[in-house]
């Protein structure tokens, strides 16, 4: 890596006398090691600023350079990063000290803790270090922190509750009331069989399998696909809102991915999903008014689709691709293919080139409607799209689905599109400590968020780094991707 890196400051500097060696310089930007070795400095320049302003804390606000602890005060960013670091050959001696030391007791106000963004960003993240590396710590510690989660599944239905009470060890009721969310209560059941299959202790799958259970019991209005919010304590629906994007989207991608993880010794999981995905091809995929070649995903909700769509749902491109390569199914991979395009559209046809949060269209057979202003009329008409929420907070899922298209097609065109968005980022993110999020996606000036969240570090520079790696370092045929990105092995092994 040293040598590469002197040869690198040669060329460059041979570049910088020589102004007419441009095509010097595409040839070198093209490269898959230059381009990888860039988004690793990304990180490391990311990270450093945390480690300076926020060590111990959740994460850094890398605009003030000040701290913020939303995520239970435990370091999110540090676990959270961990497997990026092991997968980029980056030194994490001072994370593993800090984990170690680690104790997943309340601190400060954090009395309450979201039992899905500790499984996922946290339980995750220490799973996936053990797995790369086999050091007892980190399992011991996925151990320690899955036996604090277990009270939520005291319940009468055994559907777990929003939070966990660390002070009364306890169920806690979410930010959404009575309510869990779907999404919430099927993205633990990846982790959880993991934690079990590793510490040899049956409960965790017990606990999570439950859940898919219940649900697969359960008819809906429309097959497969089940509202979003659920009574933990009656197992009644209390919505009619369907969708890929936010509060359901990741139960629909852990269907697949258990059946990848088990290797298929069980129908009930791909049943799920292809019965959700056969559902959704009829009833909320649609292309737009003028633009067939886009397709979208729409919500569902009191007894008709809408047509809006969030950047969270654009990993269903990357999960249908995903689905395409283990069942050999041409038209998911295209379904797939359209879905990542039409997502990157969003990013592409934006005046600093990143995709909003939200965004919509107008199906075929709609007209273009009078609620929406002249502005995203005219953004309509141009590009088969306008934006509902202009802001970006640095998210992952079409550079996800990016990733996906270019290992199951090896088209080096999802390595551009990838370039370009790291390109972007680097541009209109990076501050003096590290990256933030935007306010508005469609202003070249506009204002930071001043937050610098963890799954940058889990998610977005690891998928964009794995772009230009070999496709054998951490290979689709043997690993599976946690929602954080955190790869764990496929069938136990």
């Amino acid at each position: 890596m040293q040598l590469f890196l002197v040869i690198t400051t040669l060329i460059l500097s041979i570049v910088y006398t020589q102004p007419s060696s441009l095509q010097n310089v595409s040839s070198l930007e093209s490269s898959n090691q230059f381009r990888a070795n860039e988004i690793k400095n990304a990180f490391i320049y990311a990270f450093k600023g945390y480690k300076k302003y926020a060590w111990g804390h959740d994460e850094v606000q890398p605009v003030t350079n000040t701290t913020s602890d939303n995520y239970n005060g435990w370091g999110v960013t540090i676990i959270d990063s961990l497997d990026t670091m092991i997968i980029m050959g980056i030194e994490y001696n001072d994370s593993r000290e800090f984990i170690k030391n680690l104790e997943f007791t309340a601190k400060g106000s954090s009395k309450k803790i979201s039992v899905f963004e500790t499984v996922i960003r946290y339980l995750g993240g220490l799973l996936s270090a053990y797995e790369l590396t086999k050091d007892e710590l980190f399992l011991n510690k996925s151990v320690e922190l899955g036996n604090v989660l277990l009270p939520a599944f005291n319940t009468p239905t055994g559907i777990p509750t929003g939070m966990v009470d660390l002070v009364k060890k306890k169920g806690a009721l979410g930010v959404n009331g009575h309510n869990s969310v779907l999404a919430e209560i099927g993205t633990l059941q990846l982790e959880f069989r993991r934690l079990s299959e590793l510490s040899k202790n049956p409960i965790y799958l017990k606990k999570a399998q439950k859940v898919i259970d219940i649900l697969q019991r359960k008819c809906t209005e429309l097959p497969g696909l089940y509202p979003v919010f659920i009574n933990p304590y009656n197992g009644t629906f209390t919505t009619t809102l369907v969708t890929w994007g936010g509060l359901g989207d990741s139960f629909y991608e852990y269907l697949l991915k258990q059946h990848i993880m088990v290797q298929g010794k069980t129908s009930q999981y791909i049943d799920m999903w292809m019965l959700a995905v056969n559902t959704t091809m009829k009833k909320l995929v649609y292309t737009a008014k003028g633009f067939s070649n886009l397709t979208y995903l729409a919500q569902w909700e009191n007894g008709e689709p809408f047509f809006k769509m969030g950047h969270l749902a654009c990993f269903a491109g990357g999960n249908f691709l995903l689905a395409g390569k283990f069942l050999n199914n041409t038209s998911l991979t295209n379904l797939g293919l359209n879905v990542t395009a039409t997502c990157y559209n969003t990013y592409i046809e934006t005046n600093t080139t990143i995709g909003p949060e939200e965004f919509g269209w107008i199906s075929p057979s709609d007209v273009i409607s009078s609620k929406i202003n002249k502005s995203q009329k005219a953004m309509y008409k141009k590009h088969g799209f306008f934006v509902t929420d202009a802001s970006y907070i640095l998210r992952p899922e079409v550079v996800e689905s990016i990733f996906y298209a270019y290992r199951v097609t090896h088209d080096p065109k999802y390595q551009d599109w990838a370039w370009n968005i790291f390109k972007s980022i680097n541009k209109f993110c990076k501050t003096s400590i590290g990256f933030s999020g935007l306010e508005d996606v469609t202003n070249i000036t506009s204002d930071w968020n001043n937050s610098q969240q963890s799954f940058f570090f889990a998610e977005t520079l690891k998928y964009l780094y794995l772009i230009f790696s070999n496709t054998s370092l951490i290979s689709l045929d043997e690993w599976v991707f946690n929602t954080e990105a955190h790869p764990l092995r496929i069938g136990g092994g």
